[in-house]
């Protein structure tokens, strides 16, 4: 009767929704380990892609396009633990939403599916819902970012604003002491713990899964082009509060909360996210060779700041793919001097040497650089870089 009535559901499932447009496997995993600045290591738990893959924090970044329609398959191979995947802010109906007493859960070495459509742009959480305290603090969480579906990848809605490259950044903290076997491989029962108490005291505050050192090695710098605004997902999956500090240069302006535009734009170089909490930030890079920005947790009781860390956004023009802003594109390009940018020009354009002097700043049409040598440049325009050759 069992596999009649899961049959069922599947083939209902299936007939709803009809053609998938996105497909993923998602493997749950019990034994990973973690790699701190300072050399410690800790036992974790995580998402991977593959089982031969190792157990990262954060788990795999899910991009998808709005209006898709997704099957998530989740395998669980966590030797003997539960597992779900939630769907953090994504308003899926009450069977998908990985919420494990009010939909499913997922046995070891069996498959859950989740199927939803995929909502409107925005930055989004997914994250295990068993016994989440132990779970989540485990490493069991990752992102989900949803993009326009008009075939531009870097507009931050349909219709909305350009910009040149995005930063993915997911906050989160870790208590070494919750990362013992005694916690992680105890009994699924009423002895697990529901709340997080108040002996609980982060020793590692990471973003992006690195923490300290790592963060501001240059390794690990936030590569740009000069001149290219750029759009930062800020994300909050730890129980701490974590306060992003931009330098007033970068000029923050957060359009975005929680997958929604907000109703008006934040102007404001500081931007706090709360646990569980989105917010998308643009910023607009000038010609510094680096900008560091500061990165706080605090105790969300006593508002104490635990942490604050350097990261630091690199501008270079050799160690970056360069992408174009699918909204415009020049023509010809190589050119012998004169070209033209496919659209009405609504703001100047610059024009830039590959050392980054600035040689023409302008309106006119069709562009002209015949007094310049051949060779390639920069053109600036819509907060997006271009490289231009005349030969």
């Amino acid at each position: 009767m069992r596999k009649k009535l899961l049959f069922l559901f599947v083939f209902s499932i299936c007939n709803y929704w009809g053609q998938i447009d996105y497909s993923k496997l998602i493997i749950g995993r019990n034994l990973g380990t973690h790699t701190f600045h300072d050399g410690l290591q800790t036992r974790i738990f995580g998402f991977t892609e593959t089982l031969s893959a190792a157990t990262k924090i954060p788990g795999p970044t899910l991009y998808l396009n709005s209006g898709d329609s997704v099957k998530l398959d989740f395998w669980n191979m966590s030797q003997g633990a539960p597992h779900t995947i939630h769907l953090h802010g994504l308003d899926v109906n009450q069977q998908n939403d990985g919420v494990g007493m009010l939909s499913f859960e997922v046995m070891h070495t069996e498959h859950g599916y989740y199927y939803f459509k995929a909502p409107h742009p925005g930055t989004y959480l997914y994250h295990c819902h068993v016994g989440s305290t132990v779970h989540l603090q485990a490493g069991m969480y990752g992102l989900v970012i949803v993009r326009p579906n008009d075939g531009n990848l870097l507009l931050n809605w349909e219709n909305g604003e350009s910009y040149g490259r995005e930063f993915p950044l997911l906050a989160s903290e870790i208590d070494t002491i919750w990362h013992n076997d005694t916690i992680l491989d105890q009994e699924h029962d009423m002895t697990m713990p529901l709340y997080v108490p108040a002996t609980y005291q982060p020793n590692y505050f990471l973003v992006n899964g690195k923490s300290g050192t790592q963060l501001s090695d240059i390794s690990n710098h936030l590569l740009a082009l000069p001149n290219e605004k750029v759009y930062m997902r800020l994300a909050n999956i730890g129980y701490y509060g974590v306060r992003y500090i931009f330098p007033s240069i970068l000029e923050a302006r957060t359009v975005a909360s929680d997958g929604r535009p907000l109703p008006a734009e934040v102007v404001n170089d500081t931007i706090e996210v709360l646990p569980g909490e989105r917010y998308e930030t643009f910023l607009q890079l000038g010609m510094d060779n680096s900008y560091p920005f500061t990165v706080e947790h605090f105790n969300l009781n006593t508002q104490v700041i635990s942490s604050s860390q350097t990261m630091v956004i690199e501008t270079t023009f050799s160690d970056v793919e360069t992408k174009e802003n699918l909204t415009f594109g020049v023509f010809p390009n190589p050119n012998n001097g004169i070209f033209e940018i496919n659209e009405a020009l609504t703001e100047n354009y610059q024009i830039y040497s590959l050392e980054g002097k600035k040689l023409k700043e302008s309106m006119e049409s069709p562009i002209s650089i015949s007094d310049y040598a051949n060779g390639s440049y920069l053109l600036c325009y819509k907060g997006n870089t271009l490289f231009i050759v005349k030969d």
